[in-house]
């Protein structure tokens, strides 16, 4: 067989190509990451236990095995020195305002929901906490003024419920939206500390996947709290828990678990007060009933 040296050179060019670009690409997205994908991605963060000061606070909260990726705020919150970058930045009207939601620890596995190998389908169980730190001045209005319904302190489980009230969209089977509804709340405990949740199921919809979404809140101090939101890729109303379940739920609502059961929040570093949301430990609400 005769080999033409420009018609080998195009093929091995053609071929490189690819590769070449692919790997271009992958410098540029590196030199743009943010610090903290940065610190993620090239420092991968192995299960275990997790310790954030906050304050004069700690956050402690395991990542369980299994996780398909992961990551936690490597450096300690001073929530003052946050809301003065946040109040500076309103002064000059910078519009990379800092978020209000700081995070602390995230992670999520990625789990196989089909009969492998007739059906091939996944969904992922994600775990997410962050700090929000509100605006100051809402716990300082008078609750006898026109203000009052601005008012809010995160020390009480009154506003606690009222200011992270929310709501979801309900749709008919095609996809359509007929309104909304709000989102029913319970109060549960995890450790001896109260948190107010928010429960919903999310029924399949056109080619969205059905879910459970449960939202958590407790107050850290008068302006800020700890938001904490499980997913899980399945639902208790297709999988009741008084029924055999699939391994895969089975191991999705073990990893929910885990993780819920091993968050701890210190009290104030020095005060001798109980901390606000602290109850009794035989309060702590059954597993079961923390779980989807």
């Amino acid at each position: 067989m005769k080999y033409y040296p420009i018609t080998v050179a195009m093929i091995v060019v053609s071929l490189l190509m690819p590769k070449l670009l692919f790997a271009a690409d992958l410098e540029t997205y590196k030199h743009f990451r943010n610090p903290q994908e940065r610190l993620d991605q090239d420092y991968p963060v192995p299960p275990g236990n997790y310790t954030i000061r906050i304050d004069s606070r700690t956050f402690n909260m395991t990542i369980p095995e299994g996780r398909t990726a992961a990551t936690y705020n490597r450096n300690d919150i001073d929530t003052q020195n946050y809301r003065e970058q946040i109040s500076e930045a309103i002064k000059v009207l910078d519009n990379n305002l800092p978020n209000r939601m700081l995070g602390l620890i995230g992670f999520w596995r990625k789990d196989q929901t089909g009969i492998w190998p007739f059906v091939s389908t996944y969904g992922a169980t994600s775990i997410g906490t962050g700090l929000y730190l509100a605006p100051e001045w809402e716990s300082k209005i008078d609750r006898t003024s026109d203000k009052e319904l601005l008012w809010a302190d995160y020390r009480t489980l009154e506003s606690l419920v009222k200011m992270t009230k929310s709501f979801n969209y309900i749709y008919d089977a095609k996809g359509n939206r007929l309104g909304r509804k709000e989102i029913p709340r319970d109060v549960v405990v995890v450790n001896g500390r109260q948190w107010a949740r928010e429960h919903y199921e999310k029924a399949a919809i056109v080619d969205l996947p059905e879910e459970t979404v449960d939202t958590y809140y407790t107050g850290v101090s008068e302006n800020s709290y700890i938001r904490l939101i499980v997913r899980a890729p399945y639902t208790a109303s297709r999988y009741p828990k008084d029924k055999e379940r699939p391994e895969w739920v089975k191991q999705s609502s073990a990893f929910i678990a885990q993780a819920l059961t091993s968050i701890k929040i210190s009290a104030l570093a020095g005060s001798t007060e109980p901390d606000f949301f602290t109850v009794d430990e035989s309060l702590n609400t059954p597993v079961e009933m923390l779980v989807p």
